[in-house]
């Protein structure tokens, strides 16, 4: 939904959930995203699992940006508009910045980011975020998959576009792809905790 980041495999005019892939690309494949599509896109990093709580428990709590100090080893503090006190005052075109740790060893990085898509009564749920201020340019999605029996299969991608995105590749890719599998880990444990 890691949108920079997370994708979907099939799109019309407009993203909707019934297009939402129900697992990662084969053999690191490209997965398209609803802003970008696949033109001019260099790689996506993608992670998967099963998670014992309902979408809509995933959805809130990936929204749940304040609290992401307490479960969330890679992106561990995020800087938010001063109105948005909870999951619920999430909103599309909400500005961002993800603090993360992990991705250049030794170092903390930034990452300017905006809400792009909100759908927590699609079926599945999804939600998506974008970076795109420089050479780097992409979009995280991620989508919670109701698998019938209280638990879900949650999906998060995230493609990178333009001319940076291959050094990207080549120096962080596979840092990244580590740390997008880290923080599916942590959002499992934490929704499981609840």
């Amino acid at each position: 939904m890691h949108f920079v980041k997370r994708g979907f495999s099939i799109f019309g005019a407009s993203a909707n959930a019934y297009s939402l892939p129900v697992n990662c690309a084969n053999n690191s494949g490209i997965m398209t995203t609803p802003t970008y599509g696949t033109t001019g896109a260099v790689f996506t990093v993608c992670a998967q699992d099963f998670i014992n709580g309902s979408p809509s428990t995933v959805y809130n709590v990936i929204l749940d940006f304040l609290r992401y100090p307490a479960w969330n080893e890679f992106v561990y503090y995020l800087d938010l508009p001063a109105n948005v006190s909870s999951a619920a005052d999430v909103y599309v075109g909400m500005p961002m910045t993800l603090h993360t740790s992990g991705l250049i060893p030794g170092l903390n990085t930034t990452s300017d980011e905006r809400i792009t898509y909100l759908e927590p009564d699609s079926n599945p749920p999804w939600i998506g975020w974008r970076y795109d201020p420089g050479a780097i340019g992409g979009l995280l999605m991620q989508a919670e998959h109701d698998l019938g029996n209280g638990s879900t299969k949650y999906v998060s991608w995230e493609t990178y576009y333009g001319a940076g995105a291959a050094g990207l590749q080549l120096l962080l890719g596979n840092n990244l792809q580590a740390d997008f599998e880290l923080q599916g880990t942590n959002l499992k444990q934490r929704v499981e905790s609840l």
